[in-house]
Order: C-alpha cells, then structure tokens, then sequence
C-alpha cells in the first residue's frame, strides 16, 4: 500500500489522531496511540489492529516504513510540524501508530492482578511487566476512566500492556462483585491488620492480588472485601516499598503459594499431560488393532513407517523418534530377522518386503484414526491438527529437533 502524503492538520484522519492525547479520547474512540519506531514494534509484534501510522518525511524510506507497506498498514507521511501537533510534544516523533484496543469485560485466568487507584504510569506499565514475567496476563482496574494507554505505561511495561488482557470496572464494589461471583478469592496488600505475605492462608482456587494507590493504598471496600490482607515484612525506617517493586515481591512469594495450593489441579490440567496421556492412548489402540490381524507390534509399525519417511537411520535415533524405550531392542531385531529391515552396518533402511508390509498396515492406522476422531467434526479435527503443528513451531523455536 503506498503512503499518503498530509498536507494539513485539518485532515479528517490528524484530527482523529491528535483526539487520542487524553484518556478521555482514548475510552471513547476504543483507539490509542503509540509513540517511537520501539512502540509501532511492539504493536506489530502483538498482532494489535492499526488503524495507520503517522510517518515523518525524512523516514519514508526507513526499514520500518517500508515494511508497514508490505503489510498493508496505511502509512501518513507528514511534515515536521504535523508530526508534533499529532503527538503533542516540542520534538519530532518520527513514528505515530493509531492502535486499537483490545480489552475484556471479565477475567478468563484463575490468577490475575487488580489495580485500585493505582496512578503513577510507570508505576502501571512496571507492574504489568513485572506480572507478565511470572506468567500473569490479566489486569483489572476498579477506575472507568482508568488509562491503560498512555504512552509511559506502554514504554514502562516494554510493550508488555499491548499483549495483555485488560479490563476496566466501574469501582472497587463492582470489581469485588464480578471476582467473588466467579470464585476468585482476594488477597489485597495492605499495612493495615495484614499478615506477612510468607503466612498468608492462600486456597486452591482462583485468585486476584490487589495493589492500591502510592500514597493511600487500596480502598476500605477493597480491603473489608479481601479473603486476605497481606504484608510484606520490613525492617529498619522504611515505612513502604514503592508499588511497583512490592508487586514484584509480593507477586512472586503470592504465585508461589498459590502454585502449591493448585498443584494437583495444575498438573491434571497440563497441557504435556494431556498430550501425553493421549498419545499413549492412541498408541494402545494402534496396538490392540495391529495385534488382532497381523504379526507386528504398535512400535515395529511405527519403526517401519519412520523408516519409510526417512530412507535410513541409526537404531538408536530411531527408537528416539519413534518414542521407544530401550526395552523394544528385540522388536527392532524380529523385523531384521525377518528381512523386514536392513541393517548394514548400523545404517538401517526398509527392504521392498518392509515397504509392502507398511503399505498393508497404513489401512490399521487409518483405522485407528477414525475411532479416535469418532464423534469429533472434520472442522474440529482440522484445527486440532493445525494447533498441534503450532505448537510444534513453537517449540523448535526453543529447542530445535536433533536430527
């Protein structure tokens, strides 16, 4: 998409813009805006929707600019001066983007942190980081007119606000009301009538921290509400940590006993346990099929069919792709007795007898692989699939497959 040149800050798409410096703006419009080559960054990384990008003239050929066209993202080329008048400042931000928001009405986490009065926006944007660190993505504000969006808390969270699950109640009586119809217990900090976090009786079920203003703390109907109110233990003259640097504490020490409280329901909700169980499930009935009509075992036809995928392999890397125990050496050896397998001097490929044997077994797993998406819908197996192989991605990112 090529870019469009802004000749006057009359244009309908600069006042739209130039709207968005206050939060009021903000709420309204649902849109906000993001100020610096890092910021536009952080938005594309995100997969936030932008509306367009503000560019400077003497960036219409920079890295990023030219990447926003290939993506289709309107790109404003504008004068200095209309740069400034967009974002409010006496210097020139050579990179405006117009973002829209994403939050939510209602918390879908079973740990999530609560903001009540909170101000300060490097304050806002240090506790999102710091929660986001420890695995937290969800933040509720008890203020309507709460602003998530402004710039300094966009920096301090490092972009982090941009990913985030954020919502906005209207008080703190509201916010107590949604959290306690949905289960969540409160544990609100506070120096008032608190235990040290370290003791506080934290229950298996979901739960929301709270952190209250830099100066006054959390509200009185927060804090009658909380199922807990906790401290952090100090020493010396130091009355208060700032809030930012409590929640890094108290977050930590809170997770951590939460985690206990909810370990066995953590574990049966794994995500590796799930997939792991399933797996060996479907291996099982593989198995029991295989055995009812032919002479090979769940793990020989796997062998055979990996060697069918990959021509060659070594006996040791193939009972590690095929996901086999050591114990199956002699499965392994039957299909070379057998002529099935060729092992040339710990090269082992198919023979043409294995590859037929392959092809008269693949009907065994399709079948296998009917009964175990009985009942599912194609449209439901598909984006199974599609997710598995994602998550794979995901995955070799970090650990990359040895071959």
């Amino acid at each position: 998409m090529n870019p469009q040149t802004i000749l006057s800050i009359k244009e309908e798409i600069v006042l739209e813009a130039r709207a968005l410096q206050n939060a009021k703006g903000r709420r309204l419009s649902g849109k906000f805006l993001v100020e610096g080559e890092n910021q536009v960054l952080w938005v594309l990384e995100n997969g936030n929707q932008i509306d367009a990008v503000f560019v400077a003239q003497s960036q219409s050929r920079h890295p990023l600019t030219l990447r926003l066209e290939k993506l289709n993202i309107p790109v404003f080329l504008c004068s200095e001066g209309i740069s400034k008048k967009i974002s409010d400042t006496s210097y020139l931000v050579p990179f405006i983007g117009m973002v829209r928001m994403r939050e939510i009405t209602q918390p879908t986490r079973d740990l999530v942190v609560i903001l009540d009065g909170v101000q300060d926006f490097g304050n806002i944007g240090t506790i999102v980081r710091t929660a986001e660190a420890f695995g937290i993505q969800e933040f509720i504000s008890t203020k309507e007119d709460f602003d998530w969006f402004y710039t300094k808390a966009i920096d301090a969270s490092r972009g982090k606000i941009l990913s985030s699950h954020l919502i906005r109640y209207t008080s703190a009586q509201e916010t107590i009301a949604k959290l306690k119809a949905s289960g969540y217990q409160i544990a609100v900090t506070t120096l008032r009538e608190s235990t040290i976090q370290s003791f506080a009786p934290i229950q298996g079920r979901p739960l929301a921290i709270v952190f209250g203003n830099e100066t006054t703390g959390c509200s009185s109907d927060m804090e009658k509400a909380g199922d807990v109110r906790v401290q952090i233990p100090m020493s010396g003259t130091v009355e208060s940590l700032n809030v930012g640097v409590a929640a890094g504490i108290s977050l930590y020490e809170l997770k951590t006993k939460w985690i206990l409280s909810m370990l066995t329901k953590k574990i049966q909700e794994s995500i590796g346990r799930d997939l792991f169980c399933t797996s060996q499930w479907v291996r099982k009935m593989f198995d029991v099929k295989l055995r009812a009509s032919t002479p090979f075992t769940e793990a020989q036809a796997v062998m055979m069919m990996i060697l069918h995928c990959d021509q060659t392999s070594t006996p040791d890397q193939l009972k590690k792709d095929a996901g086999i125990s050591t114990e199956v050496t002699g499965d392994l050896q039957s299909l070379i007795d057998q002529n099935l397998i060729v092992d040339a001097n710990g090269t082992l490929s198919l023979s043409q007898q294995g590859k037929e044997a392959t092809a008269k077994i693949w009907s065994i797993h399709e079948l296998t692989e009917r009964l175990a998406f009985e009942d599912v819908p194609d449209e439901e197996k598909s984006l199974f699939i599609k997710t598995l192989k994602r998550i794979q991605s995901n995955c070799e990112k970090v650990t990359p497959y040895e071959a």
